[in-house]
């Protein structure tokens, strides 16, 4: 079996004109794991995430508006498919304005969208299973009501 060793992946020691060009330790230069290439192996190291929006379905059962410009979205996700929907589920909020912050975001993706990080259950959403999350904002109080797409991703690390 083939196994990488520390000089092969730790840029920042061993290669630092790779660690200059992006090369990330701990990571291959492909950008693949190591050990599996399959889809939830991706996802576990954060390479890649699966879009499951339209795998689930997604009810917006309150919106809630404070007059210090705060507002809170309540949601609740039902999964509608036959099959599970594991790992992490990353609710992300696109097309915001730059003048509006989501304050429980957990991060920020490549793209510049807030999203925040859900923590299933066990590790997944069962066919028929829904969970209630909430995703709040912060805005000027005159500001008109906070609008985005909302769009569900599953996997780990940052997107």
């Amino acid at each position: 079996m083939f196994q990488l060793s520390p000089p092969d992946f730790l840029y920042s020691v061993y290669r630092p004109d790779l660690a200059a060009l992006g090369a990330t330790d701990g990571r291959p230069a492909s950008g693949l794991p190591q050990d599996n290439n399959d889809p939830l192996s991706r996802r576990d190291a954060g390479l890649e995430f699966l879009d499951v929006t339209a795998l689930v379905d997604i009810a917006l059962i309150e919106s809630k508006r404070a007059g210090d410009g705060r507002q809170e979205d309540v949601y609740k996700i039902t999964n509608n498919g036959s099959s599970v929907v594991d790992t992490h589920l990353l609710m992300v909020a696109s097309g915001l304005s730059d003048r509006i912050e989501m304050e429980n975001a957990s991060g920020i993706t490549s793209t510049g969208d807030p999203y925040r990080r859900v923590f299933l259950a066990n590790g997944v959403l069962l066919p028929g299973e829904s969970i209630v999350k909430s995703l709040l904002f912060e805005q000027q109080p005159r500001d008109p009501p906070v609008t985005y797409a909302l769009r569900l991703l599953s996997g780990q690390g940052n997107p």
